[in-house]
């Protein structure tokens, strides 16, 4: 509930493309009805988990350590480490169905405590 969140917390969330230090899809799974509906079309839905590492100023953090890795981690670290998002998406691609992406599930969460 982000009614809960800290000021810290919620400014947390306000991550930019740039933030993101690495993505990618985790599972796309695809669903499709056992019986077809009244003008005989089975419908079919496609869901996928996309995860990212998110960390604020992410980009001037790798400046600020020359590019070192460690020392990127090690700073990441000492604020809680990434953020790690994950997103739940679907699409019905049912026949004769006009449909866009559309999020049906999130989570946000620090690897670690500061």
């Amino acid at each position: 509930n982000l009614s809960l969140f800290s000021m810290k917390q919620r400014a947390e969330l306000d991550l930019q493309l740039d933030d993101i230090s690495n993505h990618y899809l985790y599972q796309i799974g695809i669903m499709m009805d056992d019986q077809p509906d009244e003008f005989g079309n089975y419908g079919r839905q496609v869901e996928c988990t996309w995860v990212a590492q998110a960390f604020k100023d992410f980009l001037s953090l790798v400046d600020e350590c020359g590019g070192n890795p460690m020392d990127v981690k090690r700073a990441m670290d000492a604020q809680g480490g990434p953020t790690v998002l994950n997103f739940r998406f679907i699409r019905d691609y049912t026949k004769n169905v006009e449909d866009s992406w559309t999020i049906n599930a999130l989570n946000y969460y620090k690897v670690l405590q500061p």
